[in-house]
């Protein structure tokens, strides 16, 4: 067998995990996904909703739902992306917030995403709904490709696909990318949607469907995989880098490896040399003897021939040289959530990463009988069926995850604590300057909507009832460096927790939609300012002066849209403390599998033409562009500063063209750059060369 070439030195510079979001089967984010797994939760069942009658697996709730208003996505374009784009975008901005960067940050991020699936390209193609959306809403280049272009992100953007072990195999390109400096942060995402039954037949088909629907790893009762689905993202530093800005580290990636079988008894049979061959050069390059690791992550497909395989590979590395009594640890997260196929890889690494992060390893389910296939006592193996903490004189600790694909290609990665007992951030001495203890401190919001900022209010109010450990200058700062600043915008402006959660309880109710409210109105006290950047000036005056004045002329700039010093308003004690995850308006869009030809579902159609195309121009311009029904245009602006790309330019072509019955030329938009110049063509007929149908 080739040797493997060693592309990322030996070992080389650790990698820290700063990030994660996932949304699983039994677990919407990643706080459910840890809760899921330390009470050995099983979140296998029936299909229901868009998968009703299908065979028991892991499936999400709720794929339809996507806030296609907040990532500026008309309710066209997002009935034609596959929920796999919108999944990523949604989980990619609560990754950057969770990793404490504002999602609109940009800059130097490359982006690495697994994926083997396409079900909704292949019910869009079998529906004939094709139009200028079709191929970035379900080409598969566009999982990675959306991410970049809505992040603004300039670094590697890719796809990868290497079957079960694609998203373990997409941590190995990032690794790569970060340590030759082709980017200084990474983002590495997984993602699986089951949409059709096809899937499950092909599956089937192979003989690797369980017929009793759960996953038996390393068991006398295993018959094959169940089915699931889901994504995860995780956002990837220089491990030194990440120490050095102060980040949280939820754990750190040593190394990974990938190789492919290259051969065997048939394409989709596992070869035991090319397991071992992969997990061997892992650990090399991570400078690790195997015989210390903790904790595996298997792939543990509970499979008849592939968990005997597995097995063997583990034991001829990681197993040779322990004592009976302290033999390797291994489990499987398929137990609880099924084979995430394309993510399956993230999946099990999300669940190390947490539970490095908490020191604390999750049971393994359906595990009662050992595989008579597999001599665990022999191979120094332990299927690790009981919740267990790890003890202190039990680190430095390192876990391994592994991951293989259908077609042989095998993916390891090695992941070790977080450091311990190390400063990131040298903390001021007294003395230096800070706000002080009862000083008025002001708390940000944002949203995309009057009803986001609503339920932004909410979600940090509950946050904080009843937590004395909160210091408002680490909240405050949070609030102001590690969020988005979007167009909806409040500020609380409060000296303690009770006032602010009060006041956080009005604005979740709307008592402040109306413009700047002052300190009336509130037993608690306290200031809240409310508006938008280049609103009218009576929605954001600011308080008039008193205490906290400096306090309250920061929230007022920040209301209007200027810069502000926030590490001079919180003083250098404050660090970014956690803060509660966007609050996404969510709602449905799918396919109109009726059609039988290209073009928007009946919801969505062009409007009809009234024979002044004033109004169907604005409609459609708005629609596209994914502003609020009515919102004002400057009708002399370019389409290009209007923020048109070339798709939309098609579309909208697209959709006058429908709605008037013409057949207007590629050239449309060209000739006629502005909303007014096209208005007043379509008014005069001078749409040069069109027809009428």
């Amino acid at each position: 067998m080739t040797e493997l070439t060693d592309t990322t030195g030996a070992p080389g510079e650790p990698v820290a995990v700063v990030g994660m979001a996932c949304r699983f089967p039994g677990a919407d984010d990643l706080q459910g996904f840890w809760r899921l797994l330390r009470r050995g939760g099983d979140a296998i069942g029936p299909g229901t909703g868009l998968r009703e009658g299908r065979r028991p697996g892991g499936y999400l709730r709720d794929v339809e739902l996507f806030d296609a208003e907040l990532f500026g996505i008309s309710p066209h374009e997002a009935a034609l992306m596959d929920p796999q784009q919108r999944l990523l975008l949604e989980l990619c901005w609560h990754a950057l917030e969770d990793a404490r960067i504002p999602p609109t940050a940009g800059g130097a991020t490359g982006v690495f995403v697994g994926s083997c699936s396409d079900d909704y390209a292949l019910m869009s193609r079998m529906s004939a709904v094709v139009d200028a959306y079709s191929m970035t809403g379900t080409a598969r280049t566009f999982l990675a490709n959306r991410l970049s272009y809505f992040f603004q992100f300039t670094g590697p953007s890719a796809v990868v696909d290497t079957g079960q072990s694609s998203s373990l195999a997409a941590l190995d390109q990032a690794l790569g990318s970060l340590r030759r400096g082709e980017c200084a942060t990474a983002v590495v995402a997984g993602v699986q949607l089951n949409l059709t039954p096809t899937g499950d037949r092909l599956i089937e088909e192979l003989g690797a469907m369980s017929p009793t629907g759960r996953c038996h790893t390393f068991d006398r009762g295993a018959d094959g995989i169940v089915r699931g689905e889901g994504a995860g993202v995780l956002v990837l530093k220089p491990l030194e880098a990440a120490l050095a800005a102060g980040d949280r580290v939820y754990c750190t990636v040593l190394a990974a490896a990938v190789n492919n079988d290259g051969g065997g008894a048939s394409l989709t049979t596992p070869t035991q040399a090319a397991q071992q061959s992969v997990l061997a050069e892992a650990y090399r390059r991570a400078g690790v003897d195997p015989a210390e690791v903790a904790y595996v992550e298997l792939h543990g497909t509970g499979t008849k021939a592939g968990d005997p395989v597995e097995a063997r590979a583990l034991g001829g590395v990681l197993g040779r040289g322990r004592p009976a009594e302290r033999p390797l640890l291994v489990g499987s997260v398929k137990t609880n959530i099924g084979h995430l196929e394309g993510a399956a890889g993230i999946a099990g690494l999300i669940k190390t990463a947490a539970s490095l992060f908490h020191r604390e390893l999750p049971p393994t389910l359906n595990h009662r009988r050992p595989n008579p296939d597999i001599d665990l006592d022999g191979l120094r193996l332990r299927v690790a069926t009981r919740r267990r903490a790890w003890q202190p004189d039990e680190g430095p600790l390192v876990c391994g995850v592994s991951s293989f694909g259908l077609g042989g290609t095998n993916a390891h990665a090695v992941l070790g604590e977080a450091p311990r007992g190390r400063d990131a951030v040298p903390v001021p001495g007294p003395g230096e300057p800070g706000a002080a203890a009862g000083e008025p401190v002001p708390v940000l919001l944002s949203g995309h909507t009057d009803a986001a900022l609503r339920a932004q209010a909410a979600r940090l109010a509950d946050r904080l009832e009843g937590r004395d450990d909160v210091d408002l200058r680490d909240l405050g700062l949070a609030s102001a460096t590690t969020r988005a600043a979007l167009p909806v915008r409040a500020v609380v402006v409060a000296s303690g927790r009770t006032q602010l959660v009060a006041r956080l309880r009005e604005l979740a109710d709307g008592a402040h939609e109306n413009g700047t409210d002052g300190n009336g109105g509130s037993e608690a006290g306290g200031t809240v300012l409310t508006g938008r950047p280049g609103a009218e000036p009576q929605d954001r005056t600011a308080p008039g002066d008193g205490p906290g004045t400096a306090a309250t002329a920061a929230a007022a700039a920040f209301v209007l849209g200027k810069p502000v010093d926030w590490l001079a308003v919180y003083g250098p004690r404050a660090r970014p403390a956690d803060l509660p995850l966007y609050a996404f308006q969510r709602r449905p869009y799918w396919l109109d599998t009726t059609a039988s030809t290209g073009g928007p579902a009946a919801e969505d159609a062009a409007p009809q033409w009234s024979g002044d195309p004033l109004d169907l121009v604005l409609d459609l311009t708005v629609e596209i562009l994914g502003r609020a029904p009515g919102a004002d245009l400057d009708l002399d602006a370019t389409f290009t500063d209007l923020g048109l790309d070339s798709r939309m330019a098609v579309a909208l072509r697209t959709s006058v063209a429908r709605a008037t019955g013409r057949v207007l030329p590629t050239t449309l938009l060209f000739d006629h750059p502005t909303p007014a110049a096209l208005i007043e063509a379509l008014r005069s007929d001078d749409t040069k060369g069109h027809e009428f149908r």
